[in-house]
């Protein structure tokens, strides 16, 4: 809430205001003394800095002579202040110098220390100083958050081109990565890793996750999945940091490619490899590490069918028994047609596990000692598990 700074007319604040020109000039030149931020560049001009002085003293001298508050020039020397890079610091301290330049010229012209006038002028001043700088402050930090804003929105979508297909102007991913800080011939890796895509602070926390272990990364947050580009100059160092965000969702990495120009292309591949783990994995996928997870998730439709054509009487089994079976299947897969090692796993007898996969086959009409029925029966595994 605004404090009240009114008060009895003031003469000697009158008389000053017809001076307030030669005062701008001279709070200027004090301020520049004072603090570097103000002759440094980026920052104001000298323009514009005795215009900021011209403009608040005037208000604060108007208000001392009686007239109304208006805080309009402290609300844009905060917002000019923020948008020029000057540190809050030096802006608060600039209304002080203010203060003291104002106090300074309204003794040289009271009465003398005595002045009745002086005495009660010198609350109101540092008062109204105070409700200047607070205005500026306030209007300074508001500010701020407009532009940090405003630089995330440029950061995101400078960060969301690197990953569309510019083959008709290749500059502008050169463009991008010199921006980004990102080196221009790699080694890259693009990943991919499937989430809700609702977290805007997620990006943050990759780059710092990345970090830790020595690689640059950026990354946007799409609908289905975060992308990011890692720079990494070893494959080792890749897993190291993709390793950190597997807990977000199954991760899919692209093959090291040194072309900033095949980033786009790496991002398809990234994002057939993410599809390629299996749900609930804490393992990235690679691509080409799997090519028939791959070559299933590339046609989802075809797949699922083939799943549903070829397992389909095993999955309409009430589902304590599909897993059973489902599980037996998965597990001889793995451990090479191995009876023995498959009851190892699964902690059961291996007549078990033979009379699980007796079942399938009666089921199925697919044997897994057949080859050609064997590898039926694993791609309709596999998308079975996968989609």
């Amino acid at each position: 809430m605004q404090r009240s700074i009114l008060g009895m007319p003031s003469h000697l604040a009158t008389e000053l205001l017809g001076s307030v020109d030669a005062l701008a000039d001279e709070l200027s030149s004090r301020i520049v003394g004072a603090d570097r931020f103000y002759s440094d560049a980026p920052f104001l001009t000298s323009e514009q800095l005795r215009e900021a002085c011209l403009n608040n003293l005037t208000s604060i001298l108007d208000v001392l002579a009686g007239g109304e508050a208006r805080l309009d020039a402290a609300r844009a020397t905060g917002r000019l202040k923020a948008e020029r890079g000057v540190p809050i610091a030096a802006l608060l301290h600039a209304y002080r110098l203010g203060g003291r330049l104002i106090w300074e010229e309204l003794t040289a012209r009271a009465k003398g220390p005595g002045d009745p006038e002086l005495h009660h002028l010198a609350a109101r001043l540092w008062e109204a100083v105070d409700v200047y700088s607070d205005a500026a402050a306030e209007a300074y930090q508001e500010a701020e958050i407009l532009l940090a804003h405003a630089d995330a929105q440029t950061q995101s979508r400078l960060v969301r081109s690197l990953f569309d297909d510019h083959s008709a102007n290749p500059g502008r991913v050169l463009d991008a990565l010199r921006t980004l800080g990102l080196p221009e011939n790699g080694p890259f890796t693009v990943a991919v890793i499937e989430t809700d895509g609702d977290s805007p602070a997620l990006p943050n926390s990759l780059v710092s996750a990345t970090k830790k272990v020595g690689v640059i990364s950026v990354w946007d947050v799409q609908t289905d999945a975060c992308i990011g580009l890692l720079a990494a100059a070893a494959p080792s160092t890749v897993s190291q940091a993709t390793a950190q965000v597997t807990e977000l969702g199954r991760v899919g990495l692209s093959t090291g490619f040194t072309n900033p120009h095949r980033i786009a292309s790496a991002v398809s591949d990234a994002r057939i490899a993410a599809r390629s783990a299996a749900p609930g994995s804490h393992a990235p996928v690679q691509f080409g590490d799997a090519p028939v997870a791959h070559l299933l998730v590339t046609i989802p439709d075809a797949s699922r069918r083939a799943a549903e054509q070829i397992l389909g009487p095993v999955l309409a089994l009430p589902q304590p028994e599909r897993d059973d079976l489902i599980e037996a299947l998965r597990a001889w897969y793995q451990c090479r047609g191995s009876a023995a090692a498959v009851a190892e796993a699964l902690h059961c007898h291996r007549n078990t596990v033979r009379y699980r996969l007796r079942k399938i086959r009666d089921l199925t009409g697919r044997d897994t000692t057949d080859p050609e029925q064997s590898a039926e029966l694993y791609l309709a595994l596999q998308a079975a598990l996968l989609l």
